[in-house]
């Protein structure tokens, strides 16, 4: 069963019927103890940085998920600021995120030459991470983000597993043990986001 983390924040009902479409046991909740019996997690979020990481410490979520997480080694997949908040801090409001993941999130700076926020179809170039199985190696996903993932250091980014060129490459997704994230909305990204929460859902 797949807990899908309800903080108040993100498209749950879309994240719902893909998995409803997919015929997935999931749960959408924050009860610790149905967290604690779920095979998986998938942590959604569409809003700032601040307000994500103001709501999970609110249910006392950042303990259960590094319970679950870190310690359980329970596999995760975060989605856009559900992604974001799983690395140590972001440039969004200056605050610390879960630190489960070595790395920061970035602003696409205020001069960039293409318009930000960075929505739409995009290209995601992947690599043979079992999430992209039966997914075409320069798919396209649906994007919509200000921010963007930037690993500590050159060996932190083995952990990077796609990279989308929007003025510069950036990281689109990343799997670090059990930990999975991508920037892009499966949810959003028709039937190829599908074969991204199947490829997860069968981890």
């Amino acid at each position: 069963m797949i807990a899908l983390i309800d903080y108040e924040v993100g498209n749950i009902n879309s994240l719902a019927i893909l998995l409803e479409d997919l015929n997935l046991q999931f749960c959408i909740t924050r009860d610790e103890k149905i967290i604690n019996n779920s095979t998986k997690i998938i942590l959604p979020g569409v809003s700032n940085f601040s307000y994500c990481i103001s709501n999970i410490m609110k249910f006392g979520l950042d303990k259960i998920l590094k319970s679950e997480i870190i310690d359980k080694k329970k596999f995760i997949l975060g989605i856009c600021s559900g992604m974001q908040i799983l690395c140590n801090s972001s440039e969004e409001g200056n605050v610390k995120g879960l630190g489960f993941i070595s790395g920061d999130i970035k602003k696409f700076p205020d001069d960039y030459r293409l318009r930000v926020p960075h929505i739409g179809w995009n290209k995601v170039k992947s690599n043979n991470n079992p999430l992209f199985i039966d997914v075409d190696k320069e798919e396209r996903f649906y994007f919509c983000h200000s921010y963007f993932f930037s690993p500590d250091n050159r060996s932190q980014k083995k952990m990077i597993i796609s990279e989308t060129r929007y003025g510069k490459s950036f990281c689109s997704s990343f799997n670090y043990k059990n930990i999975f994230g991508v920037q892009f909305h499966p949810e959003k990204s028709q039937n190829i986001g599908k074969k991204i929460i199947k490829n997860f859902a069968n981890l």
